[in-house]
């Protein structure tokens, strides 16, 4: 009884090993014959998964770098208003003097203008000479302003004309804007700036012989203007 039992065992056992051999001999059969297929299916399928990888990859740099140019920009704009805004709000100070009410040092915004300037020393008096200061001139730190008297030249006897006629095409190293300046002979627009930065960095000029420290006027070019400076 006990041998039936093991030969019924024995016999089953061949039969699945069999069928397994059976099955696997028909994997590698269709195995062999679309191995090319399978090959071809898994190359388009690592390309397509290689393509999307790249596209994925791509769009995610083009996101970061907007990103980071965006807010590079919002820093540049934000350090550009912060600057300006400091710029116009910074305080500076000028020497106003002359025919004013109250001639003195003042404290003004550097957006300011002389017209600001005269407005806080209440204003000109009454032979103030208007006309010998730009009021729509922007202020510098430790610019020096100065307001003429007006000439009487009604007063003036009439054999001293010629005299008053003379000085009165003097321009004024101190008080003369760039227009003014230019009139000069050979001193353009660039030479007439020189004039005016010397002029705030050094609280005007004491001598129409200060002119000569100033690159591009030579001896020369003094002689031929001396006669028509005055400060």
């Amino acid at each position: 009884m006990c041998s039936f039992f093991v030969y019924i065992i024995e016999r089953e056992e061949k039969v699945n090993k069999t069928k397994l051999e059976f099955i696997i001999i028909n994997i590698k059969k269709i195995l062999n014959d679309n191995i090319n297929k399978i090959i071809i299916v898994l190359l388009l399928l690592l390309i397509s998964l290689g393509l999307s990888f790249i596209v994925y990859v791509q769009k995610s740099n083009k996101k970061v770098s907007y990103n980071n140019s965006i807010s590079l920009q919002n820093n540049k704009s934000d350090a550009s208003n912060s600057s300006l805004n400091n710029d116009i709000n910074s305080e500076i100070y000028v020497d106003l003097k002359g025919e004013v009410k109250h001639p003195g040092v003042y404290k003004v915004k550097s957006a300011d203008r002389v017209t600001n300037v005269i407005k806080s020393a209440g204003g000109f008096k009454k032979h103030a000479d208007q006309k010998s200061v730009n009021l729509s001139q922007k202020l510098n730190d430790q610019q020096v302003i100065i307001v003429n008297k007006i000439s009487l030249n009604s007063d003036i006897p009439n054999s001293s004309n010629d005299v008053s006629t003379a000085n009165s095409k003097k321009v004024n190293l101190n008080t003369s804007d760039n227009k003014k300046l230019q009139e000069l002979d050979s001193v353009g627009e660039k030479k007439a700036d020189k004039i005016i930065d010397y002029r705030n960095q050094h609280n005007g000029f004491k001598s129409i012989d200060e002119l000569k420290q100033i690159s591009g006027f030579g001896d020369k070019t003094f002689e031929k203007l001396k006669d028509y400076l005055e400060v």
